[in-house]
């Protein structure tokens, strides 16, 4: 272990968080931390502690603990990124499991064409409730999406399906609830104003932009909105082999320019 912090400060950390979470809720286990601190690429310094909130209200009181007591605390979602995004790069820092208990779909509005979900959704998940309804997101999952978050995946920027008509994950969003560090919650887009509901993401300035692709710094995710449209009444796949790289590349920049392509 790599600057493995004592039981004493441990357990301490674990004291603050009690008020704000159930017991089961708070892991600090040796197995846990060991997995928690890393991603599929690395290995971080080990967490002191990990909590698992389920409502955006949980993530806001373990907010301003953290704030108040100087306690670290780095988002994660089903950690499948290899880009050192949320691994502890110090001691005393908690990890936010958000795949463990903040798994929720919020809503699937097909009058308005948009879903919302908690941070800690699967792009999976999201696709297979989706499909019965005849429609999907635009951007509907990386290669490792069967386990990766939608939380994880906005803030990373992923791409993969879907992506080549309509970019990565963070264009299909519409609306974001983050959390501040202070424990100021904020809703952006159309979805931030007085009764309003997240189907449009330009609503004044873009404050949806500032929390995608941050990887959890600027705001702990509480919930993602994304835009609907309907599933293609016709799907099919397809490989290809070319000689040289330079034919490849100018066979894909044809296709891409049909929109037959996702």
């Amino acid at each position: 272990p790599i600057n493995m912090p004592d039981q004493t400060t441990s357990q301490s950390i674990a004291h603050l968080f009690t008020s704000a979470l159930p017991a089961e809720a708070i892991k600090s286990d040796a197995e846990t931390i060991e997995l928690m601190s890393q991603d599929i690429w690395s290995k971080g310094t080990d967490a002191a502690l990990v909590l698992c909130p389920a409502t955006t209200e949980e993530l806001q009181a373990i907010a301003r603990i953290a704030y108040e007591n100087d306690i670290k605390v780095n988002p994660r979602g089903a950690g499948m990124s290899y880009t050192n995004g949320y691994t502890p790069d110090r001691t005393n820092t908690v990890v936010l499991d958000t795949a463990a208990r903040m798994n929720k779909i919020v809503e699937i509005n097909t009058d308005d064409m948009y879903v919302t979900v908690q941070a800690g959704v699967s792009w999976q998940s999201l696709y297979e409730a989706l499909k019965p309804l005849g429609v999907r997101t635009p951007f509907w999952g990386p290669l490792s999406g069967i386990t990766s978050t939608i939380g994880g995946g906005v803030s990373q920027n992923n791409a993969f399906f879907g992506a080549g008509n309509y970019g990565p994950s963070t264009e299909s969003v519409t609306s974001v609830t983050v959390v501040l560090a202070d424990g100021t919650c904020v809703k952006t887009g159309a979805g931030g104003t007085r009764n309003g509901a997240p189907f449009w993401r330009h609503y004044g300035p873009d404050l949806t932009g500032m929390f995608l692709g941050d990887a959890g710094r600027l705001g702990l995710k509480a919930e993602v909105t994304l835009r609907l449209i309907q599933t293609p009444a016709y799907e099919d796949w397809a490989s290809f082999e070319f000689e040289t790289q330079d034919a490849c590349a100018t066979a894909a920049q044809s296709v891409a320019k049909t929109g037959l392509a996702c």
